[in-house]
Formats: structure tokens, sequence, C-alpha cells
């Protein structure tokens, strides 16, 4: 495979080829470029969008990009991303990410194994960690840069850092209660594989928390194609109903969906909005500390394993 060739694909959910119209691009559609030129496109909020285009799978409703990039290319990108959301300040991100924990606290007993795919620097571990009685962690971090602020979190506990983002088999089978995936699932290829997988490893009666977009947001109808999920990272995105759908065809059962409470610094929020509606600033005013919490178009999702049949 050629480093230009970029991936054509079926509906990574239920496997259909059918396409509904009519699709969503950005001005300039990232498959009319090579992969060199994309690269420079990759990290960032504040640049140019471009975006592969989207359309709709005919069979389950999933808006994904039928073209895409390969798995070698990805792997070239993700080496050189930067730590995830790393221009928000720290406590927006603490209290969002708390926010997420309060709904696991609600339905888990928070004791047993915990699985975290993509944990970053540890600001939902760290939760756990404080309020929860799990026995072992397993994390699952290909950041190495992010390695010693993680392994202070869970210091004085059984864990382990893996630096293979689905290396699942250093998990025994059945050995955890709780598995998380924020904002991960967005960015999978194969997001039914990978969740079948992980279910191997879970427990009867664990529970899944998933964050993800959700693109039937009023945030996403108000803005368009210039949403901010619409990205380069996302070959997919989800709504409730194809969340659903994503989550049967793997094995789970959905318990609850919520839209989410994200902080944001207010000038940091503005800016971020000014340019999803094609508003160019490179600056805002000071707006100070204020750190709003808003429903700008996340969805939180708590599943648990299905009950084979014999």
């Amino acid at each position: 495979m050629q480093q230009n060739d970029f991936l054509s694909r079926v509906c990574p959910v239920c496997g259909s080829k059918t396409l509904q119209s009519p699709a969503i691009h950005s001005e300039v559609r990232a498959e009319s470029l090579g992969f060199e030129a994309l690269v420079r496109h990759w990290n960032g909020f504040f640049k140019e969008k471009i975006f592969f285009t989207y359309a709709r799978c005919g069979g389950c409703g999933l808006l994904y990009a039928p073209v895409f990039f390969n798995e070698q290319q990805l792997e070239s990108l993700y080496g050189q991303m930067p730590p995830n959301m790393s221009d928000v300040p720290i406590d927006a991100l603490r209290r969002t990410q708390y926010g997420y924990f309060t709904e696991l606290k609600a339905v888990s007993e928070l004791k047993g194994g915990f699985i975290e795919v993509g944990p970053d620097v540890g600001l939902f571990t760290e939760n756990c960690v404080r309020e929860g009685r799990f026995d072992q962690y397993w994390l699952f971090e290909p950041n190495r840069d992010v390695l010693p602020a993680l392994s202070q979190v869970v210091s004085g506990r059984q864990f382990h850092v893996i630096h293979d983002m689905f290396g699942f088999a250093n998990v025994p089978d059945s050995a955890a209660s709780v598995a998380v995936m924020i904002q991960v699932l967005d960015h999978l290829l194969d997001p039914v594989s990978t969740l079948a997988e992980l279910r191997r490893k879970l427990a009867p009666g664990a529970h899944l928390l998933l964050v993800t977009h959700d693109e039937a947001s009023l945030l996403r109808r108000i803005t368009g194609w210039r949403w901010p999920a619409f990205c380069l990272q996302h070959p997919q995105v989800y709504n409730p109903k194809t969340l659903q759908a994503l989550l049967e065809a793997a094995g789970y059962k959905v318990l609850r969906q919520t839209k989410t409470v994200n902080y944001f610094q207010a000038d940091f929020l503005l800016k971020h909005l000014l340019w999803a509606f094609g508003i160019k600033v490179r600056t805002v005013p000071d707006l100070g500390h204020l750190t709003p919490g808003l429903k700008l178009g996340n969805l939180l999702t708590i599943a648990t394993p299905t009950v084979d049949e014999k």
C-alpha cells in the first residue's frame, strides 16, 4: 500500500455499501489532496477546515467517511499528536471529567478491575482512584509522553500502562467490572471488532462508559459542515440511534444515554464557536476565568455486555 493510497470503506457498523445523499463535505475535500498535504491540517482547531467527505449509510444510518486514511497513515499521524485538549485549562477538563464520573458512580460499585482506553494524563482515572475501590487498573495509552503523569495518578495501586492502544490481550478474560472510552470511539476504523474484543475482558454485569460526539445535536444542526467534530481524526460520528446499533452489533445492551455538560473557559469557547460559524478571528476579548458548563453536542452512553444464550 502506498502512503497516498487512502482506504475505501463500507459501513463499519452494518457492512452496507449503500449511501444516502446528500454528503457532508468541506470546501476543500480531504480525499482530493494527497497524504503529505493533509499532515499540516491534522493537529489544532484554528485552521482551514478540511475533512474527508461524510455520507450516511443506507442500512443503519451511520454517518461515516467512505474514503479515509489507511492504518499506516493513521499510525504516522497519531505518533506526532500532542496530549488531548492541551489548549483547555486543566480545571475545566477536571470538572468535565468528574461529570462523566458521576454518571458511572450512579450505576457501578466502583470495584473489581478497571480498563480505560485513551486516559491521556488520567483526569478520569483519578476520580476512580480517589472514590473507587478498584483492585487493578489497565490503562491503554499510546502517548509515552504522558506516562509520568498517568503513573503518578495510580501510584500505590496495582496498574498496567499499555502503549498498544488496543492490546486487550494483556487483560485476562472477564477481569474488569468497568471499561471507559472517552472520545475514542469516533476515531476507530473498526469499532465493532474493537468493542467485541473488549467485551471478552468484561465480567458479567460490567459497565462500559462511552463519551462520543453527537451528530444529531443542536450545535451540529446550527453549524452545518463547520461542526468541530467533522475533522480529519474522525472516520465516523454517531447519534444515539447509530451508537445503539453499533453496541448491539458488538454484543452490548444500552442502559442509559444522556447529553453531557462540558466546561470551557469562555474566551476559548467564544473563539471556537466563531470559527465554527466561519468567522476566523485570531484573538477574542479576555473574558477572565469564566468557565461555563454547557451541553454542546457530546453524548454519554452506558452499556453492559449482553448475556450469551446457551
